[in-house]
């Protein structure tokens, strides 16, 4: 890799780069520290915007080194002993890369350096394997991977590797939609996304079921794909990256050719006819009328094997507004916002499950060890306590759309709006003990005894809706 390089340990000839913990003190040692997922969502907020450009890229690359079924690990562990659980992980990978070259100077000769792969292949398991390959080529790896379909069982799968997993919740399959472009993935025994909580009481008989699996494809991610190809077509037209189009081959062995555009295209075309929930009275081509509890939001997933869980009104699109507000059509994501306001922001973070939904409960209680199985051992960790990263997406969103929608006018009043409810936050900062932001509060913004009093997305999310605003 170009210089800098990072530090290393003399004695064991091992690099030693800068990680991030997830959240104090749950999340700050031993294999539960360094998270992919909380580490890319945070790499803006507290890397890239106050200036740590090297470390921000160690990062980077670190994490690419243990690409593997085109995933970047849900838990690092060292890397060796990475676990590849997750769905999203990579996307958020993808995002960091794109900031990191749009905010870094010269920031996209990124795609020129060097990665270690330690899984070169699927079934690497010899360290003395590894090959070195440019980032831009684990780039294209990672999308193709996905557009031609991966199906995987874990490694070491068992009790030893999760003791609350079923058997069937170690299985695999991530793909690409042909005709949407969607991203889908999961199945009702594993949660691949942020929402991941995993029942655990054998009291309640809700061990090895996952509260909320969001199989099918869940909103931000479509999001994200969307914005990694929107930018990936960029940087090619701007000769910085070498690929536009996969080779792949059909379940018939008969070979084809996908490209970035292509790829890009299906998703904007199909996206608002597929996630938008209109008036009831314009639901004729949605597949199931009957399911919706609320109009005028986009559905939390689409095609999931629960068939209700796509309607249920969580704070997940509001990310995909703000990585890829090209999908949405501006008055319908206004009043999305609209609907968010009213019925799930808090004071602190927003509801991560509608109050009105069957499955609703505001008050998380790690330690509960009753009877009930929709609170028993914290099974409501995303079924409505109300989280802080979120909230960043939120009010970028807003600030994104207002202008689009009511002019200059609007737009003051959303500005002004924003400056309100993170002086919240900065309040909370000054007597804060941890001097920081908490993982999630109970409802109505009550403190919840088993939240980290500290993590990383939510002071990062945070600092990335003052960023926009400084360029306003």
């Amino acid at each position: 890799m170009s210089l800098p390089h990072p530090p290393v340990d003399t004695c064991d000839n091992v690099q030693l780069c800068t990680t991030l913990s997830a959240g104090l003190p749950h999340f700050s040692t031993g294999y539960m520290r360094n998270w992919g997922r909380d580490t890319f969502i945070a790499l803006k907020g507290l890397f890239l915007i106050p200036g740590r450009y090297d470390e921000a890229r160690y990062i980077i690359l670190g994490f690419a080194g243990c690409l593997r079924h085109g995933l970047i690990p849900n838990l690092l562990d060292g890397g060796k002993n990475a676990r590849f659980n997750c769905r999203d992980a990579v996307w958020w990978w993808l995002q960091s890369i794109q900031d990191y070259c749009t905010i870094v100077p010269n920031g996209h000769a990124i795609l020129k350096d060097n990665v270690r792969r330690l899984f070169p292949k699927d079934d690497t398991l010899d360290p003395k394997d590894s090959v070195d390959q440019l980032l831009e080529v684990v780039i294209h790896e990672a999308l193709q991977r996905h557009l031609q379909g991966v199906s995987f069982r874990e490694r070491n799968a068992g009790y030893n590797l999760d003791r609350e997993m079923s058997d069937a919740g170690f299985n695999n399959c991530i793909g690409v939609d042909a005709q949407t472009g969607f991203v889908f993935g999961g199945n009702i025994h594993n949660c691949g996304t942020w929402m991941d909580k995993m029942g655990s009481s054998e009291a309640a008989g809700n061990k090895g079921k996952p509260a909320t699996p969001r199989d099918g494809s869940a909103v931000e991610i479509v999001g994200l794909c969307k914005s990694a190809l929107r930018w990936l077509i960029e940087m090619n037209q701007a000769g910085f990256y070498p690929y536009k189009s996969f080779a792949l081959e059909t379940n018939d062995g008969m070979n084809t050719h996908v490209t970035l555009t292509d790829w890009n295209d299906k998703i904007q075309k199909h996206f608002e006819k597929c996630f938008w929930i209109g008036e009831k009275s314009q639901l004729t081509f949605d597949p199931h009328p009957e399911l919706v509890n609320r109009t005028q939001i986009y559905k939390d997933s689409y095609n999931a094997s629960q068939e209700w869980a796509d309607y249920q009104l969580r704070c997940n699109f509001p990310i995909a507004m703000a990585v890829a507000p090209e999908l949405f059509d501006p008055l319908h994501a206004w009043e999305a916002l609209r609907v968010v306001e009213e019925v799930l922001l808090g004071p602190l973070g927003i509801k991560t499950l509608d109050h009105s939904d069957w499955a609703y409960n505001g008050v998380y209680d790690n330690s509960n060890d009753g009877n009930d199985p929709s609170v028993a051992c914290g099974f409501n960790y995303h079924q409505g306590p109300e989280w802080l990263w979120p909230m960043g997406y939120y009010l970028r969103a807003k600030l994104h759309f207002a202008s689009l929608v009511g002019g200059s006018d609007l737009f003051n009043q959303t500005v002004a709006s924003v400056k309100r409810i993170i002086s919240t936050h900065y309040a909370y900062l000054q007597t804060s003990v941890w001097k920081g932001l908490p993982e999630l509060t109970n409802k109505s913004g009550q403190f919840c005894k088993d939240s980290c009093p500290i993590q990383a997305w939510s002071m990062a999310c945070l600092l990335e809706v003052l960023y926009d605003m400084s360029d306003l």
